[in-house]
């Protein structure tokens, strides 16, 4: 008995021992592959878990160890591989199972999931699509919206039940159809799971305002809006098939953008590209009003297609072109629709649209709300004031006066500046055009000091917004004594 323990505990040493013999160690390879691949099985279980929590797509995990005879591959894809499950389809899906309540971008894209009439219908404001996407849900089918992350799934119908295959709408009393909507606000945050984030927090009502802060970026996006559209010249309706709103002026709008606006080269443009072409009138106000070219991740730019990457709205141009129009601009042969008011087909949440969205979150003393095309107008002209007051004196002269006044106004300066008197000049009742000019410089003088004034008041308005009490306490001290600024007489 004893011996035969001996044996087997021989027998256990000389498996553990890393010393033995070529013919005891013949299964080692098998053995340190079998550990590698139960330790690469478990640290990718851990890495990948750690991504799942974190939100990241499983098909961008990285790949682990696999042994020649893909061993440990076939062990990795039947332990981390779940059935039943897709990776192409749920890789998309993954993406927007993010806890990200501060990303526009990610807001935009699970709104684009509602915007299919055949899958969501309208709902009432409480209970509509922004409500949910801010919560982190999508749209997956017929009325149904889907969290991935929590696998959570809700029907969403209120007054519309199905008759005979097709959804028809119900009367329901008011009490019931209220009733409804609180239970659906409720169960957009009820619905998640406990330790969900998208529970605790959503996202804010002013991830969807437009920033028009820079005005350089501002003017920037709205040329590449406008060289978007104008590469769909052929497809653009003209400017009579347009329904502009009333406040925008077009003329206005040309005459305060900067000079060099159309001039200048867009990036995505060569230098010699940028000859001197006629403004195209129906692109600006379109750009004006955030449309722009549709492109495809697949297909690339769509030459027909114009839509909003705030509301994510789709537009066909050719529906909108009139067919055939006469030399003397009488339509020959319609549009199959009548006009297109670029402001209308804009969703109901879009800041270019709807004046409430584009001020949430905006400060509770704003005069009046705009909606982003008309907020992007007043920055534009503001821009516009802005460069006429801080640019040169001669060149805003030129603007004001007309251009026979200024050669007095030069020569008198030259001749005051230079020490030298000037030459009188014979005034009678034979030079009425002396007298005239004599005037004339008069008024261009107290103009002018107005104008300065005017200026001046304005820097100092400016200047005095960034004086702190600090800055006023350290300038005191610096009058010099025995001045009048001194608190102290000179002879004290």
């Amino acid at each position: 008995m004893h011996a035969t323990k001996r044996k087997f505990n021989a027998l256990l040493q000389g498996l553990s021992n890393p010393r033995s013999s070529t013919s005891e160690s013949a299964p080692k390879p098998m053995s340190g592959d079998s550990q590698r691949g139960a330790s690469a099985v478990a640290s990718q279980d851990v890495l990948l878990q750690k991504r799942r929590r974190m939100g990241f797509p499983e098909s961008t995990a990285p790949t682990i160890y696999s042994s020649s005879s893909n061993t440990v591959s076939s062990i990795s894809s039947v332990v981390l591989r779940r059935p039943g499950t897709q990776t192409g389809a749920k890789s998309g899906k993954d993406a927007l199972a993010k806890y990200c309540p501060g990303d526009r971008d990610e807001l935009l894209k699970r709104l684009a999931t509602f915007q299919e009439l055949t899958d969501w219908t309208p709902k009432p404001d409480r209970v509509n699509e922004v409500e949910w996407a801010k919560r982190g849900w999508i749209c997956q089918g017929k009325e149904k919206v889907r969290w991935v992350l929590c696998h959570k799934e809700l029907i969403v119908k209120l007054n519309r039940k199905e008759v005979d295959g097709e959804e028809v709408p119900v009367l329901v009393p008011s009490e019931i159809d209220g009733a409804l909507v609180d239970k659906y606000c409720e169960l957009i945050v009820a619905s998640h799971q406990q330790d969900c984030l998208w529970r605790k927090r959503g996202c804010d009502d002013t991830l969807l305002r437009l920033s028009f802060s820079n005005s350089t970026a501002t003017l920037a996006a709205l040329r590449q809006r406008y060289d978007e559209l104008c590469s769909r010249a052929s497809f653009l309706p003209y400017e009579f098939n347009l329904r502009l709103p009333d406040k925008l002026n077009l003329d206005e709008i040309l005459s305060q953008l900067p000079c060099d606006f159309f001039t200048e080269p867009a990036p995505s443009e060569k230098p010699d590209a940028s000859t001197a072409k006629p403004v195209n009138r129906a692109a600006l106000a379109l750009a004006l009003m955030g449309w722009q070219g549709l492109s495809n991740a697949r297909i690339g730019a769509v030459p027909n297609s114009a839509s909003c990457h705030s509301c994510l709205r789709r537009l066909g141009l050719w529906m909108f072109k009139s067919k055939e129009v006469g030399d003397n601009g009488q339509v020959l042969v319609p549009a199959p629709m009548d006009f297109l008011d670029p402001l209308r087909e804009h969703r109901f949440f879009c800041p270019w649209k709807s004046a409430q969205a584009q001020s949430r979150g905006a400060a509770s003393g704003a005069e009046i709300e705009l909606a982003g095309w008309e907020t992007l107008s007043q920055t534009i002209k503001n821009g516009s004031h802005l460069r006429d007051v801080y640019e040169g004196r001669p060149k805003r002269l030129s603007r004001i006066f007309p251009d026979s006044i200024a050669p007095s106004t030069s020569a008198r300066g030259a001749s005051s500046m230079s020490g030298t008197p000037a030459v009188a000049t014979p005034t009678g009742p034979d030079t009425p055009v002396a007298d005239a000019a004599h005037d004339d410089g008069e008024v261009d003088e107290k103009a002018r000091d107005a104008k300065d004034k005017e200026r001046w008041a304005r820097l100092r308005k400016v200047r005095s917004l960034f004086d702190t009490k600090a800055a006023k306490k350290f300038r005191r001290p610096l009058s010099r004594p025995g001045t009048g600024h001194s608190n102290k007489s000179g002879g004290a």
